[in-house]
């Protein structure tokens, strides 16, 4: 019964830790940190609104609505260009707060990345 009970303890052990370890901490923005990130646009949205990256990092834009879309900063650093539904991907190549928007749908929610050096 001993052996049993160790083994149960061992096995709730080994959850718990692989369950803290892919929980993440309390960051609400995804981070492109350490490769890239993914933001996808479904039913005119952004998701995620904000990350936050590094330069030198990879953004993924996915598009799946049927519908053509942009992921265009203000000042047009950062800019997909105009994609059916496919996959972009952007290199961030410069530190800043960028506000960025659909320029095919201006009345899209806006979203915000923001990059470190």
């Amino acid at each position: 019964m001993r052996r049993a009970n160790r083994r149960t303890g061992l096995l709730v052990g080994s959850v718990l830790m692989l369950a803290t370890a892919t929980c993440g901490g309390g960051d609400s923005s995804p981070s492109a940190s350490g490769g890239g990130t993914t933001i996808t646009i479904k039913d005119f949205d952004y998701s995620p609104r904000e990350i936050t990256a590094k330069v030198g990092d990879t953004i993924t834009v996915v598009n799946e609505d049927s519908a053509i879309h942009t992921l265009t900063s203000e000042d047009k650093v950062l800019d997909t260009g105009t994609f059916a539904k496919e996959t972009k991907t952007i290199t961030v190549s410069a530190a800043g707060k960028f506000t960025y928007s659909c320029t095919v749908h201006p009345f899209m929610p806006k979203g915000v990345i923001q990059v470190s050096a």
